[in-house]
Parts: structure tokens; sequence; C-alpha cells
């Protein structure tokens, strides 16, 4: 199979979902930040994943470790703001792991492999310098 022909499986489609949603609720959970520093770094930390995730959904295999990394950075950022507030705080942050865990663990199944493969173009062969 090659790049061309490799088709996204509807997983993957539904992993860059489920992230941005996930991490775009972490960062309504870190809102409890009377600064706003926590927001400012939220929605940086929201914007690099939503970009890596659709990088990700593209099969890019790079992207698709930045954004399991990212995820993770988000959700543990947030924490300390969100239980701030243990009922809202502490239930967003909740439904912001409920959404983004799964996803990322979508973009790690046996499928999403071969469609990441299909998509990494082959190096050439020939001795190594």
């Amino acid at each position: 199979m090659t790049a061309n022909d490799a088709r996204r499986p509807w997983h993957v489609t539904l992993a860059v979902v489920l992230i941005a949603l996930g991490t775009l609720t972490a960062v309504v959970a870190a809102g409890a930040d009377p600064q706003m520093q926590a927001q400012t770094l939220m929605t940086a930390l929201w914007v690099a994943c939503l970009w890596f995730a659709v990088r990700a959904g593209r099969g890019r295999r790079t992207a698709r470790v930045t954004v399991t990394c990212l995820t993770a950075l988000s959700l543990l950022i947030a924490a300390p703001f969100a239980f701030a507030d243990p009922l809202y705080g502490g239930v967003t942050l909740l439904l912001a792991a409920v959404l983004a865990v799964p996803g990322v663990l979508l973009l790690h199944t046996p499928a999403a492999e071969a469609f990441v493969r299909a998509r990494t173009p082959e190096l050439p062969a020939g001795p190594v310098r």
C-alpha cells in the first residue's frame, strides 16, 4: 500500500476530535487562576495540541508522539488550578481526561499504526554514515 492508497481509519478522526475537545476542556478547568497566567499558558498548549492532533490525524508519526506528550502536559498543568475549586474544577478536569485520554489511546491502535506506517515514506537503502 502506498501513501496515496492509505485510507484514514474512522477512529483516527475521532481521536483528533476527542483530543481537541479534551484539551479545550482542560483550558476551561484551568480558568480558576485569578492572574490568568495559567489561562494564557493553557491556551497556547491547546493551540499547539490542536495543531499536532491534526498533523497526527494525517499520519505523521512525530506529531502523534508530540500530541500525546502535550495532552498529558496540559492535564498535569491544569490539575492544580482545577482543584482550587474542587466541585467545578475537579469535575471539569475529570471530563477533560475522559475526553482526551481515549483520544490519545485511539491514536495508538494497530489500525492507526498501520495508517501511519503507510503514510511514512521509506528511507532509501544504502550504507549509514
